[in-house]
């Protein structure tokens, strides 16, 4: 364990050990917590109760004509995770390809968009700053390892390129992780299970002076073995962030986080190996892994000028190192990076009182994000240099400014517009050639529109539209001949209904059109076209007073239109995605059961469609009992049934690719929550 993380580990637990009651001196007076929770005219589903603090809070992302789920502290705080990402198994039409790395960003279905290109379809904020990265793993990749699971208190999981704030990287829609920003609390929590898994984890929290000010200090330590042959990985996480309140309508805040990870990885197992052993390592990948190093820090404002006009800024750094080892097949070789991210946005929205009934708000930002990356490939052996093969500078700094419009005429409809005009330039060096790159301008206006109709107070009804893009992946937009952006088109029409208290359903079909190019000694040649159609249905069920039940059923239907795979599937997108949970808390109040199935159906490994992967069905159960207000201990059996499977499996080399998946395991966690 890093020498700091650990002192600043030891020091928090003896800080929350001994002196407890320093945190009480002056934080009386409290803001009130609001429960968040989908009312008549809401179209968002809420997977667990939201507590917000701020009155606007419960409008910033979940305030648009589509569908959206909200992931809730309640549901979240009792989970043990690897990973961030895996929060997402609990959400409609999400699937996970865990590839067993520590450092590598995994993929993720959603929308109909599959599971190759590590997540970059989908833009991942954490507190409103984004995550994904240029080069490095993938062009867009957002690296979730690098959160805390623990840190999470709500996800909001919005459906489709839809939000005009957001443009690169954001084809299937945005997600958004929220962290505590203030609060006086004292949580820890210690946890063992299979593989020799170890987490501890720390968060301290305090309000002074009425509530003005606030500090919250957090720190975690994660260890594991892994459940295949060579996946050991450790991680440490440690966070400051301190916010201050002038006003009652100003605050400023700082935020600082450093991560730092190490890990091995059993590679991918050929067809013949995967059935031999699934739980092996590849021959080759013995020395394979890898390691980063990141540090990031940002301030924010959040002013409501005259009680009608919220602004927001944000600007952030962030500083990276980061190398992966793996050997494809013709010896191990290293790719380093060096990155620096720097970032700006702001957004000053107004709300307009017009007639009785009727409402008008109106949102414009700007925001600007610059990629430096420093990357080197290296030949080496059991991770030692041998030669150098290429040393390449690269800059990507993408320009953003958009308006946002809605527009309530009736209480019973909303109407929505935007518009987001990005423009992208950079350069390239490579410094073993001598020779310069300047990487072709791009300039994307999208487009963005819907409605919402509430006819009755429990039913509503909602439709929106946008266009979206994909620049050309990787270092393949600084190439002499760079192809144009890629094209998207899509559009949802959805139903929402709560007839009843205990009951919430929601239906929603989407299509996704796109253009599909690729690159032919040198020419980008348009292959045709493709297109996802999605059906969707979600339901919340409370039949009895201690009982949930929820269900949700994802439809891919996926197809190239055009080109040499006309009339086939896209690859590594399931058939459809079931998912049924239960939750029940037994008479006496103080332990809960908690039962999670997941059925991934079938999906084509490469665009022939010549070979295919069955998919895979898991249960997940769990019980939580509550010792105290204060202390809850809890047992997860993951994979019940001892499946044997992958959730990630493509196709190259000749034949199926596996990254097996965790077998039965057992993980018990003691949490301490003081708030």
């Amino acid at each position: 364990m890093n020498h700091k993380l650990r002192v600043l580990l030891i020091t928090l637990m003896a800080f929350f050990a001994i002196v407890p009651q320093t945190f009480s001196d002056d934080t009386e007076k409290k803001s009130e917590n609001r429960i968040l929770a989908p009312g008549p005219g809401k179209i968002f589903m809420n997977l667990g109760e939201v507590v917000v603090r701020e009155e606007s809070d419960d409008t910033k992302n979940i305030d648009l004509p589509g569908s959206v789920d909200v992931l809730g502290y309640e549901k979240i705080q009792y989970e043990n995770l690897d990973n961030a990402l895996e929060i997402l198994r609990k959400v409609p039409g999400i699937t996970i390809g865990d590839y067993g790395n520590g450092g590598v960003p995994n993929g993720f279905t959603f929308r109909g968009h599959d599971m190759n290109s590590h997540g970059s379809h989908t833009v991942i904020t954490i507190d409103g700053i984004p995550i994904n990265s240029h080069l490095g793993s993938a062009d867009g990749a957002p690296d979730l390892n690098q959160l805390t699971p623990e840190e999470i208190q709500r996800v909001d999981v919005i459906k489709g390129p839809i939000d005009a704030r957001y443009g690169n990287w954001s084809r299937a829609g945005v997600i958004h992780y929220h962290t505590p920003t203030r609060g006086d609390f004292q949580k820890t929590k210690i946890a063992l299970g299979s593989w020799d898994s170890q987490k501890a984890y720390v968060s301290l929290g305090s309000e002074h002076a009425d509530g003005r000010f606030n500090q919250i200090y957090s720190c975690e330590y994660y260890t594991t073995e892994g459940w295949r042959d060579n996946t050991e990985r450790t991680r440490q996480n440690a966070y400051g962030k301190w916010f201050y309140r002038p006003t009652e309508n100003t605050q400023l805040g700082l935020l600082t986080h450093a991560y730092k990870s190490d890990w091995d990885t059993g590679g991918y197992l050929g067809e013949t190996l995967w059935e031999q052993d699934p739980r092996q390592s590849s021959p080759t990948s013995e020395d394979d892994g890898g390691y980063k190093d990141l540090t990031e820090a940002s301030i924010h404002l959040d002013w409501d000028i005259n009680g009608n006009m919220p602004l927001e800024t944000k600007a952030w750094i962030i500083d990276d190192d980061y190398a992966r080892y793996a050997d494809w097949g013709s010896g191990q070789t290293e790719s380093y990076w060096e990155n620096k991210t720097y970032g700006f946005l702001t957004n000053l929205g107004r709300d307009f009182s017009l007639a009785r009934e009727s409402r008008l708000r109106i949102d414009m930002g700007l925001d600007w994000r610059r990629f430096e990356s420093h990357g080197e490939k290296w030949n080496t052996s059991a991770r030692a240099r041998n030669s150098k093969t290429s040393d390449t500078d690269y800059t990507f700094e993408n320009y953003g400014a958009y308006l946002k419009v809605n527009y309530d005429p009736l209480s019973s409809v909303r109407l929505f517009a935007g518009i987001r005009h990005d423009r992208f330039n950079g350069d390239g060096q490579d410094n073993m050639g001598g020779s310069a790159r300047d990487m072709k301008d791009y300039d994307v206006t999208t487009y963005k529109g819907g409605i919402t109709i509430t006819p009755l107070e429990r039913y509503s009804f909602y439709a929106n539209a946008a266009t979206t893009f994909q620049l050309p992946n990787g270092t393949a937009k600084y190439v002499e001949n760079a192809g144009n952006e890629r094209d998207f088109f899509y559009w949802e029409l959805g139903f929402k209904a709560d007839p009843v208290d205990w009951i919430s359903f929601r239906y929603a079909y989407s299509e996704q059109e796109e253009e599909i190019f690729r690159e032919i000694q040198g020419v980008w040649v348009d292959e045709g076209d493709g297109i996802r159609k999605i059906h969707e249905v979600e339901l919340n069920l409370f039949p009895l007073e201690h009982l949930e039940l929820f269900t949700s059923y994802t439809y891919h239907d996926t197809e190239y239109t055009k080109g040499p795979n006309a009339g086939n599937e896209l690859r590594c997108i399931p058939g459809y995605i079931w998912k049924l949970g239960m939750e029940y808390t037994l008479p006496w109040k103080t332990t809960e059961l908690r039962i999670w199935y997941t059925d991934a159906d079938a999906w084509y490994t490469d665009g022939s469609n010549q070979h295919a992967y069955e998919g895979y069905r898991t249960v997940d159960f769990k019980v939580i009992q509550h010792i105290s207000d204060k202390w809850t201990l809890a047992l997860d059996v993951k994979n019940l049934t001892d499946e044997t499977y992958s959730e990630y499996v493509s196709f190259w080399s000749g034949e199926n690719q596996y990254a097996g998946s965790n077998p039965r395991a057992f993980y018990l966690t003691l949490k301490y929550d003081l708030m």
